[in-house]
């Protein structure tokens, strides 16, 4: 989903807001924006079709606010966990709500 359309989606007068999922990953430093649409995650991308990613929670909140979002679903994934069980894929997942 692109900015603009998130923004658009914001402005209808449908009076609802969208669930914003931000992801953070093990290992990496930037957090990653998913938009829950037709019971779907969609990546937020620019314009230009580049996945948006934030450095920090703040960061992601300054563009959010002014859309009316207030929080959003922080989701840390350690897609190496190494304590599940032998041979089988394993992804470790914590969802908790921030306010913005």
């Amino acid at each position: 989903m692109k900015l603009s359309q998130l923004k658009h989606w914001t402005q209808s007068s449908r009076g609802e807001l969208p669930h914003c999922i931000l992801t953070s990953y093990a290992g990496c430093g930037d957090y990653l924006m998913e938009v829950e649409y037709k019971h779907h995650l969609e990546p937020l991308k620019t314009e230009q079709g580049e996945m948006m990613t934030f450095q920090t929670i703040e960061q992601a909140g300054e563009l959010l606010r002014p859309l009316g979002i207030t929080s959003v679903t922080l989701r840390m994934t350690d897609p190496y966990d190494e304590f599940g069980p032998a041979g089988l894929e394993s992804r470790c997942q914590q969802d908790m709500t921030v306010h913005l």
